[in-house]
Order: C-alpha cells, then sequence, then structure tokens
C-alpha cells in the first residue's frame, strides 16, 4: 500500500526507533527526532492511519506504537542499494578470504563465526555440497606400511581425509601407481558420478587392486556421511540474549531444536536456492513454524552462476536489517569471489 511521504518518514522512524531501543515509540519520540514542522497531534494522528493501514499496533495501554511484520517489510523494503558495512567489517571479511591455502571446511567455520560477530545474531553457512564438486587432486600419504592417509581436494577448496588401514603391507610403489591412476581418472569428474564409476582398475598390477577398490569405497561412504554433516552454524548465544521473555525463550529452545535436523535446514534453504538472491522473510513471513518469532535474512553464494551454498542470519523480528542485509550480501560475494579463483 502506498504512503504519502510523511506517513513514509514517520513510519520508517518508529521502526528505527523501536528496532534501536526495543520499546514502543510515542509521538513526543518522533517530534524529537523528526524536524516535520507539525505539530504533536498531527503526528498522533498520523500514527492512528499507520495502525489502521497495518502497519503498527499498540502492544499494550502504552501510547507508543510498535511496528507489524507489514511495517517491517516496508522498512526493509526502503532499505536497497542504502546499507553497506563499516570499513573495518569489510576489511575483516576480505582478510579471512585473502589466505588461498586455507582449508575450505575451516574457511566457512571462521565465516560463520565472522558473520556471527558482526550482525550479533545466530549465523549458518551450507557447504557446498560434496555431490557436487569436482575432485581434482588425490593424494596417498604413507603414514606406515599398513596405513595410508587418503587426501582428496575439489574444485571449491574442499579437502577431505580418511585414514586407511590396509590388510597387507603398501610398497610406496603401489601407492605411487594407484595415485596415478585414480588422478587421470577421476580428476574433473564430480563425486556424483564417482558414486557410479566402477573402478576398472583391471590394466593394474594386481596388488594395486584392493586399495582402488577401497577408494572407491570410501568416495561412497563420503556421499553418504555429507547427508548428516556440512552446516555450519555459530552465535546461538545471540538470540537469547536478544530475547528476554519466557516465551521467547521456549520459541529459541524449539527452532535449536529444529536446527539439529537435516530435514529443517534443508527446508530453510530450499526458498533461498528458488529465489536465487538474497532473501529476506520476517517473522510471519516464514513458512517454517518454527521461524514465525524470528527474521531470516539469507542469499546463495555461486561460481559462475552455479549455486553452492547458502548464507544466513536468524535474529529477533527487531534485528538490524541495515546492517544484518548489507554484512550477509557482502560476505557471499567475497565467498563467492574466492570459490572463482579457486576453480580458476
Amino acid at each position: 500500500m502506498a504512503l504519502d511521504r510523511r506517513k513514509e518518514t514517520i513510519l520508517k522512524e518508529v521502526v528505527f526507533r523501536y528496532i534501536t531501543t526495543g520499546t514502543p515509540v510515542g509521538s513526543a519520540t518522533i517530534c524529537e527526532n523528526l524536524n516535520l514542522s507539525i505539530s504533536p497531534a498531527t503526528i498522533r494522528n498520523e500514527l492512528s492511519k499507520l495502525e489502521e493501514m497495518g502497519y503498527l499496533y499498540h502492544p499494550h495501554t502504552s501510547a507508543g506504537r510498535v511496528p507489524t511484520t507489514m511495517g517491517y517489510r516496508y522498512y526493509v523494503d526502503s532499505l536497497a542499494g542504502r546499507t553497506r558495512l563499516r570499513k573495518e567489517e569489510k576489511e575483516a571479511v576480505l582478510a579471512l578470504f585473502s589466505a588461498k591455502s586455507r582449508e575450505m571446511e575451516r574457511t566457512l567455520q571462521e565465516a560463520t563465526d565472522l558473520l556471527s560477530r558482526i550482525t550479533h545474531s545466530l549465523a549458518m553457512v551450507i557447504a557446498p555440497p560434496l555431490r557436487r564438486s569436482t575432485l581434482k587432486h588425490v593424494d596417498l600419504v604413507p603414514l606406515n606400511e599398513r596405513l595410508v592417509l587418503l587426501v582428496i581436494i575439489t574444485n571449491t577448496g574442499r579437502v577431505e581425509k580418511e585414514l586407511l588401514e590396509m590388510e597387507e603391507p603398501m610398497p610406496h610403489e603401489t601407492l605411487r601407481k594407484a595415485q596415478n591412476y585414480l588422478n587421470r581418472r577421476l580428476r574433473d569428474r564430480t563425486f556424483e558420478e564417482l558414486e557410479g564409476l566402477d573402478p576398472g582398475s583391471s590394466r593394474l598390477p594386481a596388488q594395486v587392486h584392493p586399495l582402488i577398490n577401497r577408494i572407491y569405497r570410501e568416495i561412497k561412504d563420503m556421499l553418504t556421511r555429507e547427508e548428516s554433516e556440512g552446516v555450519f552454524i555459530m552465535g546461538k548465544a545471540n538470540l537469547v540474549r536478544a530475547h528476554e521473555k519466557k516465551e521467547d525463550i521456549e520459541r529459541i529452545e524449539q527452532l535449536m531444536e529444529a536446527l539439529e535436523q537435516q530435514c529443517f535446514i534443508l527446508s530453510l534453504v530450499r526458498e533461498v536456492v528458488n529465489e536465487k538472491q538474497l532473501l529476506v522473510r520476517i517473522g510471519s513471513e516464514n513458512l517454517l513454524e518454527e521461524l514465525k518469532g524470528f527474521s531470516l535474512v539469507a542469499t546463495p553464494y555461486t561460481v559462475d552462476e552455479d549455486q553452492l551454498g547458502t548464507i544466513g542470519v536468524l535474529g529477533p523480528v527487531r534485528m538490524d536489517y541495515a546492517r544484518i542485509i548489507p554484512a550477509v550480501d557482502f560476505l557471499a560475494r567475497s565467498l563467492s569471489k574466492s570459490l572463482q579463483m579457486l576453480r580458476g
């Protein structure tokens, strides 16, 4: 619903003040902070009209107003292109992705932690699915005669390691032949392809076959294990600090339990993947019942228009959208550039 300029200015001020203070906003506060050259009575009248239109409501007998979901939505939509990160926050994000040698898992963990600290909210990063990643290199590192470290590096910088205990001693020459064969046969294939690929090692010396077969089984096991992995969550305590009422704490506990379930995480990010852009869902706009009392800001990160994963922030409906939206957006774009460089 279109608002005239005066109503729009007053509504934005109410939302901003409520986000800042957490207390209902009255006409006196509007008068003190806005130079509208109108009387308090006129402001009270405008507040009443905004309430009738569904943008504000009275939480109790207080003279102050609180934004509704519709009021927050109007405010968030008006922020487009007008928000930015602080210089030191940008520098922290850029520094995180400047270390090219760091493993993907550690990078995503640190990115989640950084986003949580910047936004003072619960931050989530969904890792690129191994199934859609491409294998770039296989290393077989001998630790002793029967113990071999399998190292698999993907095109997204992800490093998978597995300790293999062999039934028979593994000479270095056997490991070298197996490693060369695997790199020739598997390089630049997706893990989805590898899952159904036959080892095909008949031309290799007989002593290499068991090792090749074992590594193929390990790759399939990695894909199976990933069903319950690949989600990084930081800052759960931030949600508790942002809510004080007993019913809010109970709602947070229900959300924490839901976040432990893989199906809930997949449902949470499905809408982001479908939208293919930054998404803001406020309170009752969320489709999942567990999120009705919270707001979600999330966006995919991509390489060559291929969506690899999702970055998001969960917080109270009264979250600081003007800071959180650019933080999520900038971190996603920085991660995308970092992965693009890895892919070459």
